[in-house]
């Protein structure tokens, strides 16, 4: 059984390598490297004494000892987050203090967004806002640290309590030089062959792609990661890479020189969420900021925050 040197996050780490049966695909989700999960794993190998895992072909699969630790780990962690939550909500209602994170670019589909938000803030001088991206406001939002978040999604249901604000789907960015700037709209598979610039992995669209082609039986050929998309396809000097965001980020037609095709695909539908943790549904605090929140930025924009 874990001594008290193991943290929550090597318990989290050994059930994602459980669930995925990779470390590869575990690490993708977890946004780490796999030279860093690898060696979590160990650690708590050691720190136990006994083998977690056996390799299995391609991947990995518990042994007698990781059996048994399994449902022993979900259980900590679970009642080490909702822990976690409890001293986080003790902490804000003593400084009465809350903080909602926004991802980088939600703001584009919704008219005077920032200076709404202004207004929420001015009113709500205990709110803290915060700039992040959509990992970071997911993990935050689980350990209590954020209150509300809003990122770019689909999300998993279980993990969060999630409000749906808007809906698009994958986008490319093509410019006259590729042969693919004449079509309305793309598939997947039309990408298989492309260079593609997109946004790292800390951002849902990275995600989005990265299943999309997997489902169709390849791997994008992505020549670069960014978090400014515009900037970096602006700069590159081969035209015929194709930049791939969201219609969401990019409502218009065009942006530059490079028109913007829809990627019509069932895997490639994308999402504005709002974000809070399931434990927070009777939070009336909580659901107060929330409510008006849409009314401020997306149902009623007539309402005065």
């Amino acid at each position: 059984f874990p001594t008290r040197r193991s943290s929550d996050l090597e318990l989290k780490y050994f059930i994602k390598v459980a669930d995925q049966g990779s470390l590869s695909r575990a690490a993708n989700e977890l946004y780490i490297s796999y030279q860093g999960l690898s060696k979590s794993i160990k650690n708590l190998e050691t720190e136990l004494d006994c083998p977690l895992f056996e390799k299995l072909g391609s991947g990995y699969k518990l042994t007698e000892y990781g059996d048994e630790l399994y449902p022993a780990a979900k259980r900590i962690v679970s009642e080490w987050e909702t822990l976690q939550l409890s001293l986080n909500q003790i902490q804000r209602r003593r400084h009465q203090f809350y903080h909602i994170g926004v991802a980088m670019g939600v703001d584009t589909p919704f008219v005077n967004f920032r200076s709404q938000l202004d207004q929420f803030l001015r009113k709500h001088g205990n709110v803290v806002m915060i700039d992040a991206w959509d990992s970071y406001c997911e993990e935050k939002i689980e350990s209590g640290e954020l209150d509300i978040a809003i990122t770019f999604g689909p999300v998993d249901d279980v993990r969060f309590d999630c409000t749906v604000l808007h809906q698009g789907t994958l986008a490319a960015l093509v410019h006259p030089e590729n042969v693919l700037s004449n079509r309305k709209s793309l598939r997947i598979q039309d990408l298989a062959d492309q260079k593609i610039i997109t946004v790292n992995r800390y951002f849902r669209n990275y995600d989005i792609l990265m299943q999309a082609c997997q489902s169709c039986g390849f791997k994008p050929r992505i020549v670069l990661n960014t978090v400014n998309l515009t900037a970096t396809l602006f700069g590159y000097q081969d035209r015929k890479a194709i930049g791939i965001s969201n219609n969401l980020c990019y409502p218009t037609e065009s942006i530059g020189e490079y028109k913007v095709i829809p990627v019509l695909d069932q895997k490639t539908t994308c999402q504005i969420n709002l974000l809070i943790h399931p434990r927070q549904r009777k939070n009336k605090a909580i659901q107060q900021l929330k409510q008006e929140l849409l009314q401020c930025f997306f149902i009623n924009t007539d309402v005065k925050c």
